[in-house]
Parts: structure tokens; C-alpha cells; sequence
């Protein structure tokens, strides 16, 4: 196979009179002109805003339960915290195979 190097690819010139140009120049403009460019107007669900929200509050959180670990930490370094080998076991065996059984 010989490659050409005076082959190069065409490339496309923008076409402002195809209606997907035309919308994706719409959505890509700034608010105030897509809305007026456009005639569209998005209007976003109180639960969506509630979602959105709850996702941003959820991402501010810690991801570790400092109390919890602190607890957990002092009932092992003082030889409180006990384990129950039956209750690990279901719990794997649970997980393992993801509510089959």
C-alpha cells in the first residue's frame, strides 16, 4: 500500500444554512442571545433544582464519619469492639453473590 502525502482530507466548510448548524450555534451562544435567537425557553422542574441540589450538598460531604471512626477506634484500642465471625460470613457471602440467596 503507498501512501499519498498530496492526498490530504477535504475539510468541510460550515454550512450556516443547515438547520443542525443553526441549532448547535444556538445552543452554544450565550443565554440571553440563544433565547432570543432560538425562541426557545427551558423552563427546570422544582425537583430537578431539588436534585441538583441534594447532588451539590452530597459532594460538600465528607466522605468519612470522623465520629463514627473515632468510636470505632477507641472501643478497638481498648479491646471492646467484638466481631461476630457468623454475622461477617453472612454479610460476605450477602454481598458476594448480591442477593441470590
Amino acid at each position: 500500500m503507498k501512501i499519498d502525502p498530496n492526498n490530504q482530507p477535504l475539510i468541510k466548510k460550515r454550512d450556516y444554512n443547515s438547520p443542525v448548524e443553526k441549532a448547535t450555534e444556538a445552543t452554544s451562544a450565550p443565554e440571553s442571545s440563544a433565547a432570543t435567537v432560538a425562541g426557545d425557553k427551558v423552563n427546570i422542574s422544582e425537583r430537578s433544582k431539588l436534585i441538583a441540589k441534594a447532588r451539590e450538598l452530597a459532594l460538600q460531604a465528607p466522605d468519612v464519619r470522623s465520629e463514627k471512626v473515632a468510636d470505632l477506634t477507641a472501643r478497638i484500642a481498648s479491646g471492646n469492639y467484638k466481631v461476630s465471625s457468623e454475622e461477617v460470613a453472612n454479610s460476605i457471602i450477602r454481598k458476594g453473590f448480591n442477593g441470590i440467596f
